[in-house]
């Protein structure tokens, strides 16, 4: 039996390099299409046909995907200096990778890995996020097309979560953006992988824009028909909940969450912006956008049913395993 063959955009990112190892630790081979780095050359190391391109131009694209029998698209922006930023990537992007599937023969299942920022957007992320889905949506009458919104994403090498409030558990002190509940769905990479590998080989695909059967749990009016999977571990968590989780994880004391007015948030936001001098902060104004929203949680009930999603690493186990690698 020939093994699967996947083409992986985003494999030199946090969740493309475990996804990379899971699929090779199953025996199927993957093509990377990725810009020359010290990771793209680390997953040569590994086994991976790395094709040297990107998805901003095009480049690549047709040789990365010749007989790959299925798509894994992780490549986003995740930050940027302005709107263009993230439509080149987040919307344009999905456009070329689907218009080159659907040039095909027979074109390859591709599953988009967005997020549940898709669903209010009301960040410039978010919203282009959302336009990457609907540029998938319409192509879907031609490509079998799959759309996985995970909540955080965190685990081993994870840039955003642990950086951000692990050194404020460490002070016993942590700010928190607001006043009032603030509820979040995660989910462990490994556990993300697990269902994105699952979404390449089963479940019902988008059906076509204008079509559609209703709402799934997770998203909103305008989030219809199958292929459409929330993605968390089930649980809905308050903001002291992970500050809890993960001070047990670094054997630390449960920590002082004092909430911040979201104006002085923003100030803040705009203030580290100028002070990067044209990089982009980890807090930035789009960022304190998602921060005012009060919850991003899901119900994954559908890739549940469908995929056969079942968590298995609980929030503590999950910081743990992420503390291991941290610095």
């Amino acid at each position: 039996m020939t093994a699967a063959r996947y083409l992986v955009t985003g494999a030199t990112g946090f969740i493309g390099r475990r996804l990379t190892r899971m699929i090779l630790a199953r025996g199927g081979a993957v093509t990377a299409l990725a810009r020359p780095s010290a990771r793209a050359r680390a997953l040569r190391e590994l086994g991976v046909q790395v094709v040297t391109g990107d998805l901003t131009t095009g480049r690549g694209l047709t040789e990365a995907l010749r007989g790959a029998d299925r798509v894994i698209h992780l490549a986003a922006a995740l930050r940027a200096r302005g709107p263009a930023g993230f439509w080149t990537v987040n919307r344009d992007g999905v456009a070329r990778l689907v218009r080159a599937l659907a040039a095909q023969r027979r074109p390859a299942r591709l599953v988009l890995c967005s997020s549940l920022a898709a669903g209010p957007a009301i960040s410039l992320y978010g919203a282009s996020k959302r336009a990457g889905e609907q540029v998938a949506r319409e192509y879907a009458g031609q490509v079998p097309v799959v759309i996985v919104r995970p909540g955080i994403v965190y685990g081993p090498g994870e840039e955003a979560l642990l950086p951000a409030l692990l050194p404020m558990i460490r002070l016993g002190v942590v700010v928190k953006a607001g006043y009032g509940p603030r509820r979040y769905g995660l989910v462990y990479v490994d556990d993300l992988c697990t269902a994105l590998l699952a979404a390449t080989e089963r479940g019902p695909v988008l059906e076509p824009a204008g079509r559609g059967s209703g709402p799934r749990s997770g998203g909103t009016r305008s989030d219809t028909g199958p292929g459409l999977y929330p993605i968390s571990d089930g649980n809905a968590y308050d903001f002291s909940d992970i500050c809890r989780a993960l001070a047990r994880a670094a054997g630390c004391r449960d920590p002082l969450v004092l909430p911040v007015p979201m104006p002085a948030v923003h100030a803040v936001a705009a203030l580290a912006e100028l002070a990067a001098r044209g990089a982009v902060p980890a807090l930035n104004r789009d960022k304190a956008r998602e921060m005012g929203h009060a919850d991003w949680t899901c119900v994954p009930d559908a890739a549940v049913r469908e995929l056969g999603f079942a968590p298995a690493t609980t929030l503590t186990q999950g910081f743990e395993a992420a503390l291991r690698t941290a610095p």
